[in-house]
């Protein structure tokens, strides 16, 4: 029987990968309808050929307002775009540094209090330390409060099981739809800042989408929800899932840790082989919007592409034994961000959260290992990689 490609079981999904990759850089699944770039090529292509290979999955068919940026084509997608990367490209998302590292310490020492009497168990890093830092820092970039990013991984959730839902059916669905609680929740905060005088606006992504033109108008509410929807989900899950994933991997090397500790500078390469050993969202899916050849291979127009970043990030032909957490190779190839014009516009704030959670990491904790009897808890599907929970037997430093 061969090994499904998006087994939730990251060890097989890799397995399956690996097989058909060695076998073409692109095949269909099924009958055809959908495609699978698996080459490191193929996959890079598809993400920069923005005018060929498009859309996202649940999109197709809905009025602009109802879609979010990964979801819209050119032009409007990078008119929307700036809007966003007004306030989290890196020199706007560093202004929260202060923010994260201060976050960071009293998570910490929580984390520590609550290690000090969890037993051989450990204690789930996951809830303690990890789970708060990515909704906070997007609460603090958009203007929410900040209490209320308690929420987000849920509303997250339930995104994500309704689009599952309808992923492969060519149903199209719209976030507000998809979770409508949390779409009165976003609607209600625009509101309120409309109800405040202009001139007394934060400097936030909300003023922001509020405030700028596209094609010489101004979003509605309902597009401006939605694309912050679109931020809160994306925003918060595949940054849990790039510092769980770092943290399982540090656990099984102490001495790989021990060096990171007396070498501070390492958290960087340590993050970006983080994100290309384990790419948090495992695969992107695009529609192909005019037929053409990806890596040598028909694809018909309308046809659903999945690029699969994970495949892509593990292609022997570009990153020598593909499959050891490495440190000290080249990772500028890897693809977890994407590339080209369409590139993640959190890419700089993920970063920014990662090196600012690790730094915090190292100088506090001075040793850990996996809880007796922890297994890799992974995500319900195979479509993103993270641990669900991460137990810890923590000893602080000095």
């Amino acid at each position: 029987m061969t090994a499904n490609p998006f087994d939730p079981d990251p060890d097989i999904r890799m397995e399956a990968l690996s097989k058909l990759r060695g076998v073409c850089p692109v095949t269909t699944l099924g009958e055809g309808a959908t495609y699978l770039a698996l080459s490191h090529q193929a996959v890079a292509e598809g993400l920069k050929r923005v005018e060929e290979f498009g859309g996202s999955a649940g999109q197709q068919g809905l009025p602009d307002d109802d879609k979010t940026i990964a979801g819209m084509l050119e032009p409007r997608h990078g008119q929307v775009r700036r809007i966003i990367n007004a306030v989290v490209a890196f020199h706007k998302s560093q202004r929260i540094e202060p923010f994260l590292g201060e976050l960071a310490d009293h998570l910490l020492d929580a984390t520590l209090a609550a290690a000090r009497d969890a037993g051989p168990d450990g204690v789930d890093v996951m809830t303690s330390y990890i789970e708060p830092i990515p909704p906070r820092a997007i609460a603090r970039l958009i203007g929410f409060p900040p209490d209320d990013a308690d929420r987000y991984y849920l509303w997250a959730q339930r995104l994500a099981e309704a689009f599952a839902k309808v992923a492969g059916s060519g149903a199209a669905l719209s976030m507000i739809d998809a979770n409508p609680e949390m779409a009165a929740y976003v609607m209600r905060q625009i509101d309120a800042r409309l109800a405040l005088p202009a001139g007394s606006w934060p400097e936030d992504a909300l003023s922001r989408f509020l405030t700028t033109d596209v094609d010489g108008e101004r979003l509605s509410p309902r597009s401006i929800s939605i694309q912050i929807m679109f931020m809160i989900g994306a925003g918060s899950e595949t940054t849990r899932g790039l510092l769980g994933n770092l943290l399982y991997r540090l656990a099984q090397d102490p001495e790989l840790y021990g060096r990171v500790r007396s070498e501070p500078s390492l958290v960087d390469p340590l993050v970006e082989e983080a994100l290309r050993i384990d790419a948090p969202a495992q695969f992107l899916v695009r529609r192909c919007l005019h037929g053409g050849k990806l890596a040598g291979t028909e694809i018909p127009q309308d046809a659903a592409v999945m690029l699969a970043i994970a495949s892509g990030n593990h292609d022997p032909d570009v990153f020598a034994d593909p499959d050891r957490f490495d440190i000290d190779r080249d990772t500028r190839d890897h693809l977890s961000f994407g590339v080209g014009s369409h590139i993640c516009p959190g890419a700089a704030l993920a970063r920014l959260e990662a090196r600012t959670a690790m730094h915090a990491f190292v100088r506090r904790i001075g040793s850990f290992r996996l809880a007796d009897g922890y297994r890799f808890d992974h995500a319900l599907t195979g479509m993103v990689h993270g641990p669900r929970t991460l137990r810890l037997l923590l000893e602080p430093a000095g």
